[in-house]
């Protein structure tokens, strides 16, 4: 197929064929943003896995006969070690707010404790609620040291607790209980009520930057959770499980990462240059 050829567009589920979605594919692949950068392969693969979805949907339903999909592959991810932050980073990141005495420092510190200690997503660290009253919708323990977070497709899981970020969560709550918003269900609060996804991500910015750290982000702590996870040794299926991941995909990115750390490793022990 001529790569100048584009099938025409259509809006009939029925009438859609592979070619129209390559197209889509290639056009997501080909793209810039305004300052000429080009879009991340991962924006096609997500888009790629969301449409083969409707499509098996649409199947299911009896709305089309077959997936224009059945015996497409998704588009080609380059591997690239995922950006993690190093111990020190991290200390220097906790050093910004850990010893303050502050609501905020204290509420800082309690969720910079929970993103590494549980390797949460972002959405799932702030969704999180204290309703001590109520077990049902309640999803802190501290004397079990776990924590329930709500993950992709409203699925639940436990994740544990390290003594400190249990500690920090308990100095966090004493502040809480006198905030004149105490009695919203959700565990983290700001000046105006509850402190969601949109200011722990800004919180977590600004931490990094008077950290001296440059673009830190709740993500990239998770990417950094995922990566000590592993490579500490902890079996992939655990580590599946606590970081709320249904497909190996994920983990073979992470894996990818941390072997290169052992294989630098190698490399200097051999040192077969310095025999030469």
């Amino acid at each position: 197929m001529p790569s100048s050829w584009r099938p025409e567009a259509c809006t009939d589920v029925a009438k859609i064929k592979r070619e129209h979605v390559e197209s889509f594919i290639e056009d997501l692949l080909s793209r810039r943003h305004a300052n000429g950068a080009p879009w991340k392969p991962t924006t096609a693969h997500n888009r790629y896995r969301g449409i083969r979805s409707f499509f098996a949907w649409l199947v299911a339903e009896g709305e089309i006969r077959s997936s224009p999909m059945e015996r497409m592959q998704p588009p080609r991810l380059p591997e690239q070690p995922v950006p993690v932050l190093r111990e020190e980073e991290l200390r220097a990141l906790l050093g910004t707010c850990e010893s303050g005495r502050t609501f905020d420092e204290r509420r800082d510190a309690a969720i910079l404790r929970t993103f590494i200690s549980t390797g949460a997503r972002l959405a799932e660290v702030a969704g999180l609620r204290y309703t001590a009253d109520d077990p049902a919708t309640n999803d802190l323990d501290l004397d079990q040291g776990v924590i329930r977070v709500l993950g992709k497709g409203r699925r639940e899981r436990i994740v544990g607790l390290d003594t400190k970020t249990i500690k920090a969560i308990d100095r966090y709550l004493r502040l809480r209980a006198k905030h004149p918003s105490a009695r919203l269900p959700s565990l983290w609060l700001g000046r105006k009520g509850a402190f969601g996804e949109s200011g722990i991500g800004h919180m977590v910015a600004d931490r990094g930057r008077q950290a001296g750290l440059t673009g830190v982000h709740g993500h990239q702590l998770r990417h950094s959770v995922a990566h000590a996870m592993l490579a500490k040794g902890m079996q992939e299926t655990d580590a599946m499980r606590l970081l709320g991941w249904r497909s190996r995909e994920m983990l073979s990115r992470y894996a990818a990462s941390t072997g290169v750390e052992p294989a630098l490793a190698a490399q200097r022990r051999i040192s077969f240059g310095d025999d030469l």
